[in-house]
């Protein structure tokens, strides 16, 4: 599912995923990681995000490569999909979705709207 709002500036690969968020995981090969996106819409090549036992049920039937998570929700994700265990889920995702989508960011106000 294409975004219909910001321009991906992927693919990136897994090494720099992880290194953006400063993580020592090894992966046993070079990856390209396609798009960030929400657990029941990610595929396989993609990046999600699970901060909320509340979202485990979706979780648990995700497609996504690797799951941005916190270590007590890592339980809930398929042996498919690698967790990447962090502090805070909601400002890894942030940091992860602003190397795919630059623009995503920025919230201009537009003058000439009525």
């Amino acid at each position: 599912m294409s975004n219909p709002f910001f321009i991906n500036s992927g693919p990136f690969d897994i090494a720099e995923i992880l290194k953006t968020l400063e993580l020592n995981l090894e992966v046993k090969k070079n990856q390209n990681i396609i798009n960030i996106m929400d657990l029941s819409n990610a595929e396989v090549n993609c990046i999600t995000f699970f901060h909320s036992k509340k979202y485990r049920d979706i979780a648990k039937n995700t497609k996504a490569s690797y799951c941005i998570t916190k270590k007590n929700l890592k339980e809930y994700l398929p042996s498919n999909c690698i967790p990447l265990l962090v502090d805070n889920v909601l400002v890894a995702t942030s940091i992860i979705t602003k190397k795919f989508y630059p623009n995503s960011m920025e919230d201009e106000f537009d003058r000439s709207a009525i």
